[in-house]
């Protein structure tokens, strides 16, 4: 269920058509609590952008890209026209929420792992791949 934004009751909610705008179509809801209508939060709050877009960005800036060259980059294939100052808030606002997601995320690994040129077979044993001196 939804939760209203403004009176926080979840009962009284029923859909209201869809806003539009440049970043997409959103489902509109109205509480029939406190006769307001409201966009439910989805971590993109008032973004003009699509959240596609903001994650391409941070994703270019993680690989080593700077600002500038985030910006050129989706200048040149005519995905937006974002300043450099754009890309810095974005990464300031939403890469810290994705570096944590991406520590949660565990590995699953059986079988055989390739590490360069090297093939080591796991089995119940814990190996260490350290040097010893």
């Amino acid at each position: 269920m939804v939760e209203c934004i403004f009176c926080k009751r979840s009962d009284k909610v029923i859909l209201a058509g869809f806003r539009i705008n440049k970043s997409g179509k959103k489902q509109r809801y109205w509480c029939q609590k406190c006769s307001r209508r409201f966009v439910p939060n989805n971590g993109f709050w008032k973004m003009k952008s699509s959240p596609e877009v903001i994650a391409e960005a941070i994703s270019c800036k993680k690989r080593g890209m700077s600002y500038n060259e985030v910006s050129k980059h989706f200048k040149e294939y005519k995905k937006g026209n974002f300043s450099d100052v754009t890309v810095i808030n974005w990464v300031k606002k939403y890469g810290k929420v994705l570096s944590e997601f991406h520590l949660k995320q565990k590995p699953t690994l059986s079988g055989k792992i390739n590490l360069d040129e090297f093939i080591f077979k796991i089995k119940k044993k814990r190996i260490s791949l350290g040097c010893k001196r």
